[in-house]
């Protein structure tokens, strides 16, 4: 799991693959030609005749963006023919309602070949396709019955079905009833409403994030321009700790915005902390890079140097916290509340603006109104907020025994 969070996957790159039966005993590779050959890391696959026209339609479901892909068989309108095919959906009365475990068996008067599909809970990896059982018919007679083997042992055939039908067969009832559903014509909608292709979106790396409650922070230390060795400590106002490097370019523009933007800040009640990375990874002049910087920008709030010990325990900071450990990439921004608790972070470069106007809005939130800020996309939570006893216990665990 911890290879997994850091980015790295047990089965990377596995895209959706098609195969055709040649008849021969053998299968032909035909990915590309069925325009199943995306570069998606494929995972769960459903198969559902989802407009009901007769041919099966597939929903894939992905490791990687766009995590669902739904791909219509448009076999039927291309040739502009009836499906050959039936559809059969089970009721148990006896047994359970869905059928779950029977097994149909289609009897035609033009094949000798068997044509049995069962019920199932659940098929292929982590996948659930429809209860509905499909049975193409090419080259196939009429339908003379129908036979079901219930889950409990019994045996049952039914009559009245025909090619091109969808029919629901309830136990006991020995004759097919004609699906009242929808037909494809009522669902031809379906392909006026779909949307285009979506482009994958390119990960830069940025990020903004509220967090549901407030985060305990571990102890931070840095050495501040007189050289001398200091801590990031709570004084009862609230702080925008910032890291940042001297050769990062993305960061030297958002130092010069926070300098011209001084007096909205500190007007906004905000102190503003900014550590520098230099040393960790710099050459062993990094820190009058460092110096020369500040001094050009006439950096109006405290700033230092943070030392190594700090900087790895901000990394095992978010990776406590987030599903997949982030890389270790500056600026990063945290936005602290009086008591020195994390409640918000930004990672990449942010208008000073926008982090001025959503503190304003932080610092007027209790803890549930602070859980409902933190989702991205509108909605309606049905769970409590967490309390500060379970994001510790949270943070614990998935620290794995750090110590901060």
């Amino acid at each position: 799991m911890e290879l997994v969070r850091n980015g790295h996957s047990w089965s990377g790159s596995e895209r959706n693959r098609f195969f055709l039966n040649d008849t021969r005993g053998g299968f032909l590779e035909a990915s590309r030609l069925g325009g199943f050959d995306f570069p998606d890391d494929g995972r769960g696959l459903a198969v559902v005749d989802w407009d009901h026209d007769g041919d099966l339609d597939l929903w894939f479901r992905n490791r990687t963006a766009p995590r669902l892909r739904f791909m219509q068989n448009r076999t039927v309108s291309a040739r502009g023919a009836p499906s050959k095919s039936v559809a059969i959906r089970l009721e148990g009365t006896h047994c359970n309602r869905d059928g779950i475990g029977a097994v149909v068996e289609i009897q035609t008067g033009g094949t000798t070949a068997r044509l049995v599909r069962s019920v199932r809970a659940g098929d292929l990896f982590l996948s659930q396709s429809g209860k509905w059982l499909h049975f193409g018919l090419a080259g196939a007679g009429a339908i003379t019955q129908a036979i079901v083997q219930w889950p409990h042992g019994a045996k049952e055939t039914f009559s009245g079905l025909a090619v091109e039908g969808r029919y629901l067969l309830k136990e006991g009832a020995g004759k097919a009833v004609v699906w009242q559903g929808k037909t494809a014509r009522e669902k031809s909608a379906l392909d006026a409403a779909r949307p285009a292709e979506m482009p994958v979106p390119r990960d830069d790396g940025t990020a903004r994030i509220i967090f549901p409650a407030r985060i305990p922070m571990p102890a931070l230390t840095f050495r501040d321009p007189a050289a001398r060795e200091s801590s990031v400590r709570p004084d009862g106002r609230p702080r925008l700790l910032l890291l940042w490097s001297s050769e990062c370019p993305h960061c030297r523009r958002q130092l010069r915005d926070i300098a011209g933007a001084a007096q909205s800040i500190r007007a906004a009640g905000l102190d503003l902390l900014a550590l520098s990375t230099d040393e960790l990874m710099g050459p062993a002049d990094a820190a009058s890079h460092v110096y020369n910087l500040i001094d050009r920008l006439q950096f109006p709030f405290p700033w230092g140097l943070i030392d190594g010990p700090s900087a790895a325990r901000l990394h095992q900071f978010q990776a406590a916290l987030f599903d997949r450990t982030p890389a270790d990439t500056v600026p990063l921004a945290i936005l602290l509340d009086e008591n020195g608790s994390a409640v918000s972070l930004r990672r990449g470069p942010f208008p000073i603006a926008q982090i001025l106007q959503e503190w304003l809005v932080i610092q007027r939130a209790d803890d549930k109104q602070l859980y409902h800020l933190a989702p991205p996309l509108a909605g309606t939570w049905f769970t409590n907020p967490p309390g500060s006893a379970h994001i510790a216990e949270f943070m614990a665990r998935r620290a794995a025994g750090s110590r901060w």
